[in-house]
């Protein structure tokens, strides 16, 4: 064929092979959009998926700082002119471990889904409470109580520091396209969380706290350290 012949054949045909490349195109084009739009959508429904399990983390943490600072009310005033109260998780020892065993540990297994300010700051709490365990092993449930009151500010603090953290998510971090980095240490560094612990009132006024249940007979093995995992 000519180059005359293939010019002539062009003129005569080209609506034709102009409409037949605007449809293979339009079609090239749908299908790119189509394949565009489901990845999108795709993309949207797992982020949805992720965005609801982090802010249901979230939500269990600030479930625990409120359960740290609910008081109970143990009638009588204190010296410094307060109504005298104690956290109601320390209501019986019973009642304590309870709570720690579950709700608190089961906070825990979502740290996936959490900041690492707030799996940190999750971790400094349990760490208050395995010394407080530790420390005070042997102290009668009837204790409790009269316990909690020596320390209920370090469970006003650790409560207002996990809500304050929990709640930067929602504030800064809620709508990153990311999750924290697991490669992140998910601890304050050692040296910092000890100095941290001997600055409660747990530490602090472990000796007063001693002679509630000694006086009464009860035996304490104490070590008076904290104890950090």
């Amino acid at each position: 064929m000519t180059e005359n012949t293939i010019l002539i054949f062009l003129r005569e045909n080209s609506s034709a092979a102009f409409g037949l490349a605007g449809a293979l195109g339009g079609a090239l084009l749908s299908s790119a959009t189509g394949w565009f739009g489901r990845k999108r959508d795709h993309d949207l429904r797992l982020w949805d998926k992720l965005l609801e399990r982090r802010i249901r983390a979230h939500e269990q943490v600030i479930s625990i700082a409120q359960d740290l600072r609910t008081m109970l009310a143990l009638g009588g005033m204190e010296p410094g002119g307060e109504v005298a109260r104690t956290p109601k998780l320390l209501s019986s020892k019973e009642e304590f471990e309870t709570w720690f065993a579950g709700e608190f540990l089961q906070a825990g297994s979502g740290s996936t889904w959490l900041t690492t300010e707030v799996r940190r700051e999750l971790n400094f709490v349990q760490d208050y409470f395995v010394t407080f365990q530790h420390n005070l092993r042997n102290a009668p449930s009837e204790k409790y109580r009269s316990i909690g009151q020596i320390i209920r500010q370090d469970f006003i603090d650790l409560s207002s520091e996990l809500e304050r953290k929990a709640f930067e998510f929602f504030e800064l971090d809620m709508f990153e396209l990311r999750l924290s980095s697991l490669s992140d240490w998910h601890k304050y560094p050692r040296i910092d969380t000890e100095k941290r612990l001997r600055g409660t009132q747990l530490m602090l006024r472990l000796g007063e706290i001693v002679q509630l249940w000694e006086a009464s007979g009860g035996r304490n093995q104490s070590h008076d350290q904290p104890a950090t995992r």
